[in-house]
This record gives structure tokens, C-alpha cells and sequence, in this order.
């Protein structure tokens, strides 16, 4: 299983990146829908996901997709299924600004097996296989584990969880970048200290999740639950702010960060 995995995730990358560049042609000039939840979708959105959904028919047969734009195929036959997330930061995307990313992973079960996420503008490819660690640009990646926040340290935060968190309480700087796959990554990469969000779906977090994992950084919700990807792809997006961060960090975001939705 694991020689197969291997091979997969080859497979997988290659047509992450394959896609992503062809994506990077249309960085900044393409029109935009507005979809019923008021997020915008491209032609390029549809035309990614496609593309993945073609070609991993065959990689792995008889294994679900679901992807962002058209939801989920899962076969009652199998518990292996690709999660696709076209452009995370298809706002980004749009307006021509660089932090957006191509995103996939496969999950068996509630586990995931393999990440892969593309950063075309920025030239970064972040990749996992469970239990071997997690790269970027083929270069092993680990979280900062700094004991304690320090004033320079980098905080991502998602657009919704800046609405919905007081974070007075935090001496480290704060980010969003506009994409909740991209920000997780630069944790696993020890770039930011954490990454925050909620109302993100299965497609957004599956693969980053993977690569963070395998670098020291689990994701769980913020009063210290395990995110299950399982149970999230059941019921699609998160109802509850989570964290990314390595334990030491992510110890101190539960009580730093005060939820003000309540």
C-alpha cells in the first residue's frame, strides 16, 4: 500500500502542477460569477476540476471525488475518495493577487493518505504522504515550535474568523492572505506560527491538513477536538473556529483567542 501510495502521490502532483500552470495563464484576466453563497467561480474553477476529476479516473479506481464547484461523487462501493478544491482564492485569483493555490488529497476513510497543494505565482509545491513528513519543492518542511508567541510571529487568520475572534490578547502579528489552504501551508513550512478559520470546507483544509500533519502541525478545533475530515466530509464546512499550529503554539491560541460570536 504504501508503494501504491507513492506512486499516487506522483501522479497526483504531476497533475496538480500540470493544471496549476495552465491555471497561472488566466492569473488576473478572467470574469467572474457569483455563485448562491455570494463566492465568486471561474471558468477556470470548472475547467481545473474537471481536469483532476478526467484524470484521476484511472489513477485510483472506483474512488469518490468531490470537488468545490460540483460537489460530491462517492461510490457506496468505496471508502477512498479525492478531494479537490480547484483555486483556493478564487478572489484572489481574479484580481490578480499571488496567494492561490491548487489543492487536493486523497482520503481513506477519515484519514488523509496523500496532500498536495500548487502555489503557481509563487513556485511553491507543498506535498505529504502520511507518516513520511512533508515537503516543499521536494525539501523537508517542519512547524516553528517556539514556546512562547514573540512579537514578529506570523498569525494567519481567515477572513470569517477575523470577523468572529477578539484577538486584542495576541502579541504576534496577524494575516489573511485570502486563501485557508495557502496559510496553513506557510505553518507546516514555519513560516507562521498558526493558522485560524472556520466555515472552511472539506475541499479547502483536506490536503493542507495532510501536509501539516506531516510536519508537526495538527489541526484541531479550538477548544482542543481533533478535526475529523471524515466527519467533515459529511458535513462539508467547519461550524467551529480551528487551529493548525505545533501543540506548544496551539496551547496558547485557546486561551488567547476569544470567540465573540457567542
Amino acid at each position: 500500500m504504501r508503494d501504491r501510495a507513492s506512486h499516487l502521490l506522483r501522479q497526483a502532483s504531476d497533475c496538480v502542477v500540470e493544471v496549476g500552470d495552465r491555471a497561472l495563464k488566466k492569473w488576473g484576466a478572467v470574469a467572474a460569477e457569483t455563485k448562491a453563497d455570494s463566492t465568486l467561480v471561474t471558468d477556470v474553477d470548472r475547467d481545473v476540476e474537471a481536469f483532476l476529476h478526467e484524470r484521476l479516473r484511472d489513477a485510483c479506481p472506483g474512488a469518490g471525488f468531490v470537488g468545490e464547484e460540483a460537489g460530491r461523487r462517492l461510490p457506496a462501493s468505496s471508502n477512498v475518495t479525492w478531494v479537490c478544491d480547484p483555486i483556493d482564492g478564487t478572489t484572489n485569483f481574479v484580481a490578480g493577487l499571488p496567494h492561490w493555490c491548487v489543492s487536493l488529497a486523497l482520503l481513506e476513510g477519515n484519514e488523509a493518505v496523500l496532500g498536495v497543494v500548487y502555489a503557481p505565482v509563487l513556485g511553491l509545491l507543498y506535498q505529504s504522504l502520511a507518516g513520511e513528513g512533508a515537503t516543499r519543492n521536494g525539501a523537508p518542511i517542519r512547524v516553528a515550535d517556539s514556546s512562547t508567541l514573540q512579537h514578529e510571529d506570523l498569525l494567519c487568520l481567515s477572513t470569517n474568523a477575523l470577523k468572529t475572534l477578539r484577538t486584542s490578547g495576541l502579541l504576534c502579528r496577524l494575516r489573511c492572505l485570502g486563501s485557508i489552504a495557502l496559510e496553513m501551508c506557510l505553518v507546516a513550512d514555519g513560516r507562521a506560527i498558526g493558522a485560524v478559520g472556520i466555515g472552511e470546507g472539506i475541499v479547502d483544509i483536506a490536503a493542507s491538513a495532510c501536509i501539516c500533519a506531516g510536519a508537526g502541525a495538527p489541526t484541531r478545533y479550538l477548544d482542543g477536538a481533533p478535526l475529523d475530515l471524515g466527519v467533515l466530509l459529511s458535513d462539508w464546512r467547519t461550524a467551529r473556529h480551528f487551529v493548525t499550529a505545533s501543540d506548544v503554539a496551539m496551547a496558547q491560541f485557546g486561551t488567547l483567542l476569544v470567540n465573540t460570536a457567542r
